[in-house]
Protein backbone atom coordinates (compact mmCIF):
# COMPACT_ATOMS: atom_id res chain seq x y z
CA UNK A 1 0.00 0.00 0.00
CA UNK A 2 1.46 3.13 -0.94
CA UNK A 3 -0.44 5.25 0.22
CA UNK A 4 0.54 8.21 2.67
CA UNK A 5 -1.14 10.91 4.95
CA UNK A 6 0.45 13.55 6.24
CA UNK A 7 1.73 13.16 10.40
CA UNK A 8 4.03 15.67 12.28
CA UNK A 9 4.81 18.04 9.21
CA UNK A 10 5.16 15.35 6.79
CA UNK A 11 3.87 12.35 4.97
CA UNK A 12 3.90 8.90 6.45
CA UNK A 13 3.35 5.15 4.36
CA UNK A 14 -0.54 3.99 6.14
CA UNK A 15 1.53 0.71 6.03
CA UNK A 16 3.38 1.87 9.14
CA UNK A 17 0.26 3.06 10.63
CA UNK A 18 -0.69 -1.01 10.14
CA UNK A 19 2.80 -1.75 11.88
CA UNK A 20 1.98 0.73 14.81
CA UNK A 21 -1.87 -0.53 15.39
CA UNK A 22 -0.19 -4.38 15.86
CA UNK A 23 2.70 -3.25 17.85
CA UNK A 24 0.28 -1.62 20.09
CA UNK A 25 -1.92 -4.04 20.43
CA UNK A 26 0.49 -6.91 20.84
CA UNK A 27 3.08 -5.22 22.88
CA UNK A 28 5.39 -7.28 21.34
CA UNK A 29 7.62 -7.13 18.03
CA UNK A 30 7.99 -10.61 16.88
CA UNK A 31 4.58 -11.62 17.66
CA UNK A 32 2.84 -8.16 15.74
CA UNK A 33 5.30 -9.15 12.68
CA UNK A 34 4.21 -12.71 12.35
CA UNK A 35 0.41 -11.32 12.40
CA UNK A 36 1.45 -8.59 9.29
CA UNK A 37 3.96 -11.24 7.66
CA UNK A 38 6.86 -9.31 8.52
CA UNK A 39 10.25 -10.79 9.60
CA UNK A 40 12.06 -9.37 12.87
CA UNK A 41 14.18 -6.82 11.11
CA UNK A 42 11.77 -5.14 8.40
CA UNK A 43 9.32 -4.85 11.85
CA UNK A 44 12.82 -3.29 13.77
CA UNK A 45 13.23 -1.07 10.70
CA UNK A 46 9.36 0.01 10.16
CA UNK A 47 10.24 1.22 13.92
CA UNK A 48 12.48 3.12 13.31
CA UNK A 49 10.53 5.60 10.47
CA UNK A 50 8.08 5.68 12.76
CA UNK A 51 10.16 6.80 15.44
CA UNK A 52 11.67 9.10 13.28
CA UNK A 53 8.67 10.69 11.66
CA UNK A 54 7.23 11.39 15.26
CA UNK A 55 10.18 12.55 16.75
CA UNK A 56 9.14 10.29 19.70
CA UNK A 57 10.43 6.46 21.10
CA UNK A 58 7.00 5.36 20.83
CA UNK A 59 7.50 2.17 21.96
CA UNK A 60 9.99 1.73 25.44
CA UNK A 61 11.53 -2.09 26.00
CA UNK A 62 10.43 -3.21 29.63
CA UNK A 63 10.32 -6.63 31.49
CA UNK A 64 6.19 -6.71 30.71
CA UNK A 65 7.12 -6.07 27.08
CA UNK A 66 7.05 -3.12 24.78
CA UNK A 67 5.09 -0.24 26.51
CA UNK A 68 3.38 3.08 24.83
CA UNK A 69 4.64 6.20 25.91
CA UNK A 70 2.34 9.18 26.30
CA UNK A 71 2.52 9.78 22.10
CA UNK A 72 1.70 6.53 21.34
CA UNK A 73 -1.44 6.29 23.69
CA UNK A 74 -2.56 9.35 22.31
CA UNK A 75 -2.51 8.51 18.73
CA UNK A 76 -3.26 4.81 18.99
CA UNK A 77 -7.56 5.45 19.65
CA UNK A 78 -7.21 7.74 16.53
CA UNK A 79 -5.45 5.36 13.90
CA UNK A 80 -7.26 2.32 15.50
CA UNK A 81 -10.26 4.14 14.20
CA UNK A 82 -8.92 5.66 11.06
CA UNK A 83 -7.44 1.60 10.24
CA UNK A 84 -11.08 -0.28 10.96
CA UNK A 85 -12.87 2.59 8.52
CA UNK A 86 -9.90 1.54 5.62
CA UNK A 87 -10.47 -1.83 6.30
CA UNK A 88 -14.70 -1.61 6.14
CA UNK A 89 -14.73 0.22 2.99
CA UNK A 90 -12.28 -2.08 1.10
CA UNK A 91 -14.00 -5.41 2.30
CA UNK A 92 -17.11 -6.70 0.53
CA UNK A 93 -20.12 -6.33 2.52
CA UNK A 94 -22.19 -9.06 2.84
CA UNK A 95 -25.64 -9.80 1.54
CA UNK A 96 -28.30 -11.55 3.19
CA UNK A 97 -31.16 -12.26 1.19
CA UNK A 98 -33.44 -13.12 4.06
CA UNK A 99 -32.96 -10.04 6.04
CA UNK A 100 -32.32 -7.68 3.39
CA UNK A 101 -34.74 -4.63 2.37
CA UNK A 102 -33.06 -3.55 -0.34
CA UNK A 103 -34.55 -2.47 -4.02
CA UNK A 104 -33.79 -4.22 -6.93
CA UNK A 105 -34.53 -2.08 -10.47
CA UNK A 106 -34.47 -4.72 -13.33
CA UNK A 107 -34.63 -2.96 -16.93
CA UNK A 108 -37.62 -5.70 -17.71
CA UNK A 109 -39.87 -4.76 -21.04
CA UNK A 110 -43.67 -6.08 -21.27
CA UNK A 111 -43.01 -9.33 -22.47
CA UNK A 112 -40.31 -10.54 -19.66
CA UNK A 113 -42.71 -9.09 -17.20
CA UNK A 114 -45.61 -11.38 -18.12
CA UNK A 115 -43.16 -14.40 -18.32
CA UNK A 116 -40.22 -13.87 -15.78
CA UNK A 117 -41.30 -11.24 -12.92
CA UNK A 118 -44.41 -14.23 -11.77
CA UNK A 119 -41.68 -16.96 -11.15
CA UNK A 120 -39.22 -13.91 -9.88
CA UNK A 121 -41.91 -12.99 -7.15
CA UNK A 122 -42.42 -16.47 -6.26
CA UNK A 123 -39.03 -17.89 -6.07
CA UNK A 124 -38.25 -14.28 -3.59
CA UNK A 125 -41.49 -14.85 -1.90
CA UNK A 126 -39.42 -17.50 -0.13
CA UNK A 127 -35.97 -16.55 0.15
CA UNK A 128 -35.96 -12.68 0.62
CA UNK A 129 -39.25 -11.80 1.34
CA UNK A 130 -38.64 -8.71 2.09
CA UNK A 131 -36.62 -7.32 -1.11
CA UNK A 132 -38.52 -5.37 -3.32
CA UNK A 133 -38.17 -5.19 -7.30
CA UNK A 134 -39.07 -2.26 -9.12
CA UNK A 135 -39.28 -2.98 -13.23
CA UNK A 136 -38.27 0.20 -15.82
CA UNK A 137 -38.75 -0.08 -19.63
CA UNK A 138 -35.25 1.32 -20.62
CA UNK A 139 -34.93 2.41 -24.37
CA UNK A 140 -31.68 -0.20 -25.90
CA UNK A 141 -29.58 3.01 -26.41
CA UNK A 142 -29.67 4.28 -23.11
CA UNK A 143 -29.49 1.33 -21.00
CA UNK A 144 -25.50 0.43 -20.92
CA UNK A 145 -25.70 3.76 -19.67
CA UNK A 146 -28.60 3.51 -17.29
CA UNK A 147 -26.84 -0.04 -16.19
CA UNK A 148 -23.05 1.59 -15.58
CA UNK A 149 -24.72 4.59 -13.52
CA UNK A 150 -26.46 1.94 -11.54
CA UNK A 151 -30.29 3.01 -12.34
CA UNK A 152 -30.78 -0.34 -13.00
CA UNK A 153 -29.23 -3.27 -11.42
CA UNK A 154 -29.55 -5.76 -14.40
CA UNK A 155 -31.51 -6.25 -17.49
CA UNK A 156 -33.16 -8.84 -19.53
CA UNK A 157 -34.05 -8.74 -23.44
CA UNK A 158 -32.22 -8.54 -26.88
CA UNK A 159 -29.66 -5.78 -26.79
CA UNK A 160 -26.49 -5.64 -28.35
CA UNK A 161 -24.23 -2.81 -25.47
CA UNK A 162 -20.85 -3.20 -26.01
CA UNK A 163 -17.56 -2.85 -23.72
CA UNK A 164 -18.48 -2.25 -20.25
CA UNK A 165 -21.57 -4.93 -19.95
CA UNK A 166 -22.19 -8.57 -19.39
CA UNK A 167 -24.05 -10.81 -19.90
CA UNK A 168 -25.68 -14.22 -20.18
CA UNK A 169 -28.04 -15.96 -22.58
CA UNK A 170 -31.12 -17.16 -20.52
CA UNK A 171 -32.83 -19.05 -23.49
CA UNK A 172 -33.90 -19.10 -27.03
CA UNK A 173 -37.90 -19.49 -27.65
CA UNK A 174 -40.12 -19.64 -30.89
CA UNK A 175 -42.41 -17.41 -32.69
CA UNK A 176 -46.06 -17.76 -33.50
CA UNK A 177 -48.92 -16.02 -35.22
CA UNK A 178 -51.99 -15.02 -33.33
CA UNK A 179 -55.19 -14.46 -34.87
CA UNK A 180 -58.89 -14.53 -33.78
CA UNK A 181 -60.43 -18.40 -33.02
CA UNK A 182 -63.59 -17.32 -35.44
CA UNK A 183 -61.19 -16.13 -38.50
CA UNK A 184 -63.58 -15.73 -41.58
CA UNK A 185 -60.44 -16.87 -43.97
CA UNK A 186 -58.28 -19.10 -41.72
CA UNK A 187 -58.95 -22.64 -40.17
CA UNK A 188 -56.78 -24.83 -38.07
CA UNK A 189 -53.68 -24.30 -40.60
CA UNK A 190 -52.39 -20.83 -41.79
CA UNK A 191 -50.96 -21.25 -45.47
CA UNK A 192 -48.19 -19.17 -46.87
CA UNK A 193 -50.64 -18.28 -49.38
CA UNK A 194 -53.06 -16.85 -46.35
CA UNK A 195 -50.09 -15.34 -44.51
CA UNK A 196 -49.09 -13.53 -47.64
CA UNK A 197 -52.98 -12.24 -48.26
CA UNK A 198 -53.44 -11.34 -44.35
CA UNK A 199 -52.99 -7.80 -43.12
CA UNK A 200 -50.34 -7.94 -40.28
CA UNK A 201 -49.86 -5.86 -36.98
CA UNK A 202 -45.80 -5.06 -36.04
CA UNK A 203 -45.24 -4.59 -32.14
CA UNK A 204 -42.05 -2.89 -32.28
CA UNK A 205 -41.33 -2.06 -28.55
CA UNK A 206 -38.27 0.23 -27.51
CA UNK A 207 -37.40 -1.95 -24.93
CA UNK A 208 -37.07 -5.64 -27.70
CA UNK A 209 -36.27 -3.59 -30.96
CA UNK A 210 -34.73 -6.61 -32.36
CA UNK A 211 -37.77 -8.23 -32.05
CA UNK A 212 -39.57 -5.70 -34.47
CA UNK A 213 -36.41 -5.90 -37.00
CA UNK A 214 -36.66 -9.94 -37.21
CA UNK A 215 -40.45 -9.61 -37.88
CA UNK A 216 -40.51 -6.72 -40.61
CA UNK A 217 -37.24 -8.33 -42.27
CA UNK A 218 -39.88 -11.27 -43.04
CA UNK A 219 -43.23 -10.04 -43.62
CA UNK A 220 -41.08 -7.32 -46.38
CA UNK A 221 -39.15 -10.29 -47.69
CA UNK A 222 -39.42 -11.03 -51.59
CA UNK A 223 -40.73 -14.12 -51.32
CA UNK A 224 -43.91 -12.90 -48.24
CA UNK A 225 -44.41 -9.50 -49.60
CA UNK A 226 -47.30 -9.27 -46.59
CA UNK A 227 -48.79 -6.08 -45.84
CA UNK A 228 -48.27 -4.21 -42.35
CA UNK A 229 -51.62 -2.87 -41.54
CA UNK A 230 -50.56 -1.55 -38.08
CA UNK A 231 -47.32 -1.07 -36.09
CA UNK A 232 -47.66 -0.60 -32.11
CA UNK A 233 -45.59 0.15 -29.72
CA UNK A 234 -46.70 -2.80 -26.57
CA UNK A 235 -47.57 -6.25 -26.86
CA UNK A 236 -50.34 -5.37 -25.13
CA UNK A 237 -52.64 -3.97 -27.36
CA UNK A 238 -52.41 -7.07 -29.42
CA UNK A 239 -55.07 -8.81 -28.00
CA UNK A 240 -57.62 -6.39 -28.99
CA UNK A 241 -56.45 -5.45 -32.01
CA UNK A 242 -56.73 -9.37 -33.27
CA UNK A 243 -60.23 -10.08 -31.12
CA UNK A 244 -61.88 -7.31 -32.91
CA UNK A 245 -60.21 -7.65 -36.52
CA UNK A 246 -59.20 -9.97 -39.06
CA UNK A 247 -55.39 -9.11 -38.81
CA UNK A 248 -52.46 -11.83 -37.38
CA UNK A 249 -49.91 -10.67 -34.90
CA UNK A 250 -46.24 -12.61 -35.40
CA UNK A 251 -45.17 -12.64 -31.78
CA UNK A 252 -43.51 -14.96 -29.68
CA UNK A 253 -44.94 -18.28 -29.07
CA UNK A 254 -44.89 -17.83 -25.22
CA UNK A 255 -46.91 -14.60 -25.26
CA UNK A 256 -49.80 -15.83 -27.40
CA UNK A 257 -50.42 -19.08 -25.42
CA UNK A 258 -50.80 -17.03 -22.10
CA UNK A 259 -53.56 -14.53 -24.60
CA UNK A 260 -55.26 -17.91 -25.22
CA UNK A 261 -56.23 -18.31 -21.88
CA UNK A 262 -57.54 -14.90 -21.71
CA UNK A 263 -59.39 -14.43 -25.20
CA UNK A 264 -61.09 -16.01 -27.89
CA UNK A 265 -57.79 -16.44 -30.43
CA UNK A 266 -55.75 -19.43 -31.64
CA UNK A 267 -52.48 -19.62 -31.71
CA UNK A 268 -50.37 -21.34 -35.34
CA UNK A 269 -46.76 -21.90 -36.56
CA UNK A 270 -45.44 -19.36 -38.86
CA UNK A 271 -45.64 -20.96 -42.39
CA UNK A 272 -42.41 -18.85 -42.93
CA UNK A 273 -38.81 -20.04 -41.38
CA UNK A 274 -38.26 -17.43 -38.20
CA UNK A 275 -35.37 -17.94 -36.60
CA UNK A 276 -35.69 -18.19 -33.01
CA UNK A 277 -35.73 -15.07 -30.26
CA UNK A 278 -33.15 -14.61 -27.70
CA UNK A 279 -33.53 -13.41 -24.17
CA UNK A 280 -30.37 -12.25 -22.54
CA UNK A 281 -29.46 -11.32 -18.68
CA UNK A 282 -27.22 -8.00 -18.57
CA UNK A 283 -25.58 -6.45 -15.99
CA UNK A 284 -22.32 -3.46 -15.73
CA UNK A 285 -18.74 -4.74 -15.17
CA UNK A 286 -18.83 -1.73 -12.38
CA UNK A 287 -21.39 -4.33 -9.84
CA UNK A 288 -19.92 -7.36 -11.18
CA UNK A 289 -18.95 -8.52 -8.05
CA UNK A 290 -21.24 -6.75 -5.93
CA UNK A 291 -22.94 -9.25 -3.54
CA UNK A 292 -26.38 -8.17 -4.14
CA UNK A 293 -26.60 -8.61 -7.77
CA UNK A 294 -24.15 -11.70 -8.03
CA UNK A 295 -27.28 -13.10 -6.12
CA UNK A 296 -30.10 -11.73 -8.15
CA UNK A 297 -27.93 -12.72 -11.09
CA UNK A 298 -27.59 -16.39 -9.71
CA UNK A 299 -31.93 -16.63 -9.30
CA UNK A 300 -32.64 -15.67 -12.76
CA UNK A 301 -29.75 -18.22 -14.14
CA UNK A 302 -31.63 -20.90 -12.11
CA UNK A 303 -34.99 -19.67 -13.13
CA UNK A 304 -34.93 -19.35 -16.68
CA UNK A 305 -31.50 -20.47 -17.73
CA UNK A 306 -32.07 -23.36 -20.57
Amino acid sequence: MKSKVDAAGGRIDLNLLVVFDAIYRLRNLTAAGRTLGLSQPAMSHALDRLRTTFKDPLFVRLPRGLQPTPLANNLAPALADGLAAIRAGLERRTFDPATSTRIFRIGMGELSEEIQLPRLLHELSASAPHIRLRTLQVPGPHLSDALGDGEVDMATGDYELGAGCRSIVLYEREYACALRADHPVIGDQLTLKQFKAAGHILVAPQTTYHHAQNIERALTSRKVNARIAVQISHFHGVMALITSSDLIATIPKRLAQSMRKFANIKVLPPPIPLSKYKVTLYWHERFHRDPGNEWLRAIFIKLFKA
